[in-house]
């Protein structure tokens, strides 16, 4: 068999593979040609084609080293038996992610006095006995001096569980959110957006929100508070399951897709996202593992009539 024959075999599965290869040889006629005719053999086929090349020129200014060497790709150049001179453009590449990723990190490891990675909790156990446990991807900045007792959480989640001094009151600080202690613990998560969420396991807190002039809102255990696009929204949770994630699983009660994939993406390095007509917005339940997030999340994949592409190391897209 010649190489002219091995091109002809080749055959991406799927739009993801085919936008990889069409990328990595846009003048080859031929394969160019067969791209064409699997695409109007099924009109789902257009869909699929329409979406990841929708969400690739979203993330155009952003290609990962390893987008450049995903298995088809390699696969696809294996088989015309040529080389590349990429390592110019490769390591210009890396200097835009570097650029993108760790840009803003950078100012916030300024301002924190602790910052957690993908997939990394860490615990903190501070002078007074409390202690935090922080989730992936997160950062807080803490003052114990002069007998205060403050903790700003600049980005991320974390479970607070507060040793109670009347004298010495202890405040989190998240978004336009100051909530207060007395002698509890209880989950804080800061979101992008305007959006902040309280939820106590024991105790009680106080929370006030600097953004309006409404009376502090008090929260027991069993109970959570959300600021969501300006309003503020008081239900109730399992409190057995507040900061459940500290101890590796995630529960959602008819939650959004997107909203579950959220929070698995936390878990797995590079970015994950969401696409198809109504996906993100559709409800589910279960309880998913944290140390394996792959697989809850093509378990969630599974129930919503989805698939999982793994597009490169660095993206990841639920579709259908």
């Amino acid at each position: 068999m010649n190489v002219q024959d091995e091109v002809e075999e080749f055959q991406p599965s799927n739009a993801a593979e085919w936008f990889l290869v069409l990328r990595d040889d846009p003048d080859d006629v031929s394969l160019r040609a067969r791209f064409e005719v699997w695409l109007k053999e099924k009109p789902e086929r257009q869909r699929e084609w329409a979406q990841i090349s929708h969400t690739m020129s979203v993330l155009r200014r952003v290609e990962p080293t390893q987008d450049m060497a995903s298995p088809v790709v390699l696969k696809y150049r294996a088989t015309v038996v040529r080389r590349r001179v990429v390592a110019s453009l490769s390591l210009a590449a890396a200097a835009v992610v570097a650029g993108v990723i760790w840009g803003p990190d950078a100012l916030l490891r300024l301002r924190a006095d602790h910052v957690t990675g993908w997939a990394e909790t860490r615990t903190i156990a501070l002078a007074d006995g409390s202690q935090i446990i922080m989730a992936p991807e997160s950062a807080i900045d803490t003052d114990d001096t002069k007998g205060q007792r403050e903790v700003r959480l600049l980005k991320g989640e974390a479970l607070f569980t507060v040793m109670h001094d009347p004298a010495h009151p202890f405040r989190v600080i998240a978004g336009h959110f100051t909530i207060t202690d007395v002698g509890t613990v209880f989950d804080v998560k800061a979101g992008g957006g305007g959006t902040e969420a309280v939820a106590v396991r024991e105790g009680r807190v106080s929370i006030v929100n600097a953004g309006s002039h409404d009376a502090p809102v008090l929260l027991d255990a069993g109970q959570a508070f959300q600021m969501k696009a300006g309003k503020g929204m008081t239900g109730a949770v399992v409190p057995q399951e507040v900061g459940l994630w500290a101890q590796g699983f995630y529960v959602a009660h008819s939650q959004p897709v997107s909203e579950v994939v959220g929070t698995l993406s936390h878990y797995m390095r590079g970015t994950v996202l969401v696409r198809g007509h109504g996906l993100g917005a559709e409800k589910v339940s279960g309880l998913y593992k944290l140390s394996n997030a792959r697989s809850a999340l093509q378990t969630l994949a599974d129930g919503q009539n989805a698939r999982v592409w793994n597009v490169t190391p660095w993206l990841t897209i639920l579709n259908r």
